[in-house]
């Protein structure tokens, strides 16, 4: 960090004034908020049972432990301990029985070890040239010892999330993809793109939420813990974690802290993830509780089909309702009450909206104003891909082929042997496209492009946009190695393979929110 710019606009270089720049953010972020009652959390919520509590707070058993550390990437980051999960899973048969006692012991006490939740933030740029504080990303990195014992944590909420978090969440959850949210979500926006006729118009509204993790009120998850059923015993262990928490932010060599925060969950911890699916819960309550009443109303895309209201997946919301004053004062005052009971801030600068064809120009232009966001014009994306596809297909898929090729032109391997090359196309390129293959169906013209580049980085290396002689058809080359070919993926081939996944899925899954 070279430096930041103030709110006032002015411009900071001085290395003692970042630091205590960078120090003044973090305290003021994670400085807590009025306390929350559970009195204030409104909407119904699914139970947890009694025998998911006895589950959820059976004593922790060795092999729980063990599965724990042996599930974490072994180079992962160290956190202040200095030690990274390779070292505990390679000496595990020394250290393994001290550290599943202490986590045992941790649990039934219901109280963590002096000196095991201290965690050091690192600053990731969110991008090329980070000017202010905002434009960089706090990551926590945790002792591993305090990993394991939230990875063990995390484990046992994991299984029982999918009977509790509500269909219109899919992110975290076993059995559910960030395919079912993005296959809905364009499916809806298609529609609304479609629908020119009729006196009823939907809006579709696409919050940016702002550091999200870090604003989490602890008291608002506390009383979403309570309000669901949790025992006393597993909601104290949880906030223990949360609560005893405290950062060094890691700045050009030094370490600036302590910081005792008051509210945020830590982008490291394995429990937080799904600590901020319950605490998203709050906001899908209150929708249902406004859709059972008859305020708000979701879009359904066709005769028989539920009406979808809202999609969740991690930090990024999409809501759906009806083009009127009513349900736009209605949706106004559900998310201001979120923000004001769970700490959420929602930026409605960077925030966006679309509507149905049949809403007319005067009503777009009063809700954009009423919300405070900009009316989106062309392609935007949702969760990484287009959420509406028009005729041009090949040119809003285009930035598949731009980043492969970019990949490909930044790899400075003209020593590679052909092998080495083989092995970076199939592990890499080849991976790139299939994320947007469980969605769209590739243009043959994008396919055949990306082909040609991969052919042309195997055959001539960093030259690969050079012309010259390949000396065997791409068609032979992707046969298996068996065969006499080395392996390679036709890309159309694996995309309706991939497509196919999808419908089976849908098969298998008929009560599904995507079926």
């Amino acid at each position: 960090m070279t430096g930041i710019r103030k709110a006032d606009g002015s411009w900071i270089t001085d290395r003692g004034e970042l630091g205590a720049s960078v120090l003044d953010y973090f305290l003021s972020l994670f400085q807590a908020p009025g306390r929350t009652s559970t009195r204030d959390i409104r909407g119904d919520f699914v139970q947890v049972t009694n025998e998911q509590n006895n589950m959820l707070t059976r004593p922790i058993s060795p092999e729980e432990v063990k599965a724990a550390i042996f599930d974490m990437h072994p180079e992962k980051a160290p956190g202040s301990d200095g030690m990274n999960p390779a070292f505990f899973q390679a000496y595990w048969d020394i250290v393994g029985p001290e550290i599943s006692a202490l986590c045992a012991t941790m649990f039934e006490t219901g109280k963590l070890a002096d000196n095991i939740n201290i965690t050091n933030i690192v600053l990731i740029p969110k991008k090329e040239k980070p000017e202010d504080m905002g434009d960089w990303r706090p990551i926590a990195l945790c002792n591993v010892v305090y990993k394991i014992f939230s990875k063990v944590l995390a484990n046992r909420i994991k299984g029982i999330l999918s009977s509790l978090v509500g269909e219109s969440q899919s992110a975290f959850i076993p059995g559910r993809s960030i395919i079912d949210n993005i296959i809905v979500a364009f499916e809806t926006q298609h529609f609304l793109r479609r629908k020119n006729t009729g006196k009823e118009g939907f809006i579709a509204l696409k919050l940016d939420m702002s550091k999200a993790y870090d604003r989490v009120d602890w008291d608002f998850l506390e009383g979403i813990l309570i309000k669901m059923g949790f025992c006393d015993r597993w909601v104290h262990m949880v906030m223990e974690c949360v609560r005893t928490v405290n950062y060094y932010i890691q700045f050009d060599g030094d370490f600036l802290g302590p910081v005792y925060p008051g509210r945020g969950l830590r982008q490291g911890d394995p429990l937080s993830p799904y600590l901020f699916i319950l605490v998203a819960e709050g906001l899908s309550a209150l929708i249902r509780k406004a859709e059972q009443r008859g305020n708000i109303h979701g879009v359904a895309v066709c005769r028989g089909a539920p009406r979808v209201s809202h999609l969740f997946f991690a930090d990024d919301s999409f809501l759906f309702f009806k083009a009127s004053g009513h349900e736009c004062n209605a949706v106004k005052e559900i998310l201001q009450e979120y923000e004001e009971t769970s700490g959420q801030a929602i930026n409605f600068s960077k925030s966006t909206v679309t509507f149905s064809q049949n809403v007319i120009d005067t009503f777009k232009n009063y809700c954009c104003t009423f919300f405070g966001v900009p009316q989106e014009g062309g392609h935007q994306k949702y969760l990484g891909l287009p959420s509406i596809i028009g005729r041009g297909k090949s040119a809003i898929l285009g930035f598949i082929r731009e980043r492969i090729f970019n990949r490909i032109k930044s790899w400075n391997n003209r020593f590679l042997s052909r092998a080495g090359r083989a092995v970076l196309l199939r592990n890499v390129v080849q991976a790139m496209p299939t994320y947007a293959m469980n969605v769209f169906l590739l243009p043959r013209d994008l396919c055949d492009e990306i082909e040609k580049l991969m052919n042309g980085f195997w055959w001539k290396g960093t030259k690969f946009e050079q012309r010259g002689i390949r000396w065997r058809r791409w068609e032979l080359m992707c046969k298996p190695k068996g065969m006499g070919g080395l392996g390679f993926r036709k890309l159309r081939e694996f995309n309706i393979a991939m497509l196919a996944k999808q419908g089976w899925r849908l098969l298998s899954n008929p009560e599904s929110l995507m079926a």
